[in-house]
């Protein structure tokens, strides 16, 4: 692995009647030859890009560019570094 970015999302649970919002947290992993998110794993070749939009307060938008489509992820630190070593890598 090359590098990683923290992200995380919110799940609604709803228990004995009551809503509960939990934060869940994981990753973005950037390998050689692919990346590797909780949800899915894109090969090199697939993605275009990766950008980031800072929010006001502590959260941002981390978004990755693929042949199908725009993926975004919340994340509470900048995400520049990982963004960086991908463009180290990143298939011209």
């Amino acid at each position: 692995m090359i590098c990683s970015q923290p992200i995380v999302w919110v799940v609604r649970e709803i228990k004995h009647n009551q809503q509960h919002f939990i934060e869940e947290e994981s990753s973005i992993d950037l390998y050689y030859d692919q990346v590797v998110t909780p949800f899915e794993q894109f090969p090199m070749k697939d993605i275009h890009d990766a950008s980031y939009r800072p929010l006001s307060g502590r959260l941002g938008f981390f978004y990755l560019h693929t042949i199908r489509g725009v993926f975004s992820y919340k994340v509470k630190e900048s995400p520049e570094k990982w963004i960086a070593e991908y463009k180290k890598v990143q298939i011209k």
